[in-house]
């Protein structure tokens, strides 16, 4: 019976601390960082420029950040229970969330649950995320922009995984054709197109070519 109760116990425990973790990612002083928590369905990519640890669905992860404006990139995930042996996992596309954080307060990253697979995955094509603070519950003023698969090679049919890019990010104007390029052959054009390309690119237009 004692062995049984401690069994419990340990359970109980190992899942209190699987669901809250807390990552540092601010050395400075209190007066200067603030919290950001995650949701269990919520899971966090990047904070700035900073991979983050996402952590899994179900779990709440709190990152501990200069206070001043933040940038998040989240997406929504789920599990849904399809039988006893199962499981269906939903993810989202990634979503860019900007906002200011105000020093020595505590603000959640939220989305409206989802109770069914169907509604999951309708909600997984065009996610909600808002920025709540913990202390009062009012929602935080941000700035929310969802990604949108790469332009180039992630359209094809073989492409398994596509790769996400922000509007945001594109500063770069394209370059002209010049008079050179548009006088190339097929080949040469493909090979100037595979110079330029990134390496998500060229593993995408590969995946293709072993299709045919």
């Amino acid at each position: 019976m004692k062995r049984l109760i401690l069994s419990v116990l340990l359970v109980s425990l190992l899942s209190a601390c699987a669901s809250q973790k807390v990552q540092n990612l601010y050395e400075g002083q209190d007066k200067q960082a603030a919290l950001i928590k995650s949701s269990p369905t919520v899971l966090f990519k990047y904070i700035d420029n900073d991979e983050v640890s996402t952590g899994f669905i179900g779990q709440q992860t709190t990152y501990r950040v200069q206070a001043g404006e933040r940038t998040l990139m989240v997406e929504y995930s789920d599990l849904f229970e399809i039988s006893n042996d199962e499981h269906e996992k939903v993810v989202s596309r990634p979503a860019k969330i900007t906002f200011l954080a105000e020093a020595g307060k505590t603000y959640q990253v939220v989305n409206p649950k989802q109770v069914t697979l169907g509604a999951a995955q309708s909600f997984a094509e065009k996610p909600e995320f808002n920025v709540i603070n913990v202390a009062n519950k009012q929602t935080v003023e941000a700035t929310v922009e969802l990604s949108r698969p790469r332009t180039f090679m992630t359209q094809l049919r073989s492409a398994v995984a596509p790769v996400y890019e922000f509007e945001s990010d594109q500063v770069q104007t394209a370059a002209p054709v010049s008079a050179p390029m548009a006088n190339q052959s097929v080949m040469e054009s493909l090979q100037s197109l595979w110079k330029s390309a990134s390496d998500a690119d060229r593993d995408a237009f590969l995946q293709w070519v072993n299709q045919k």
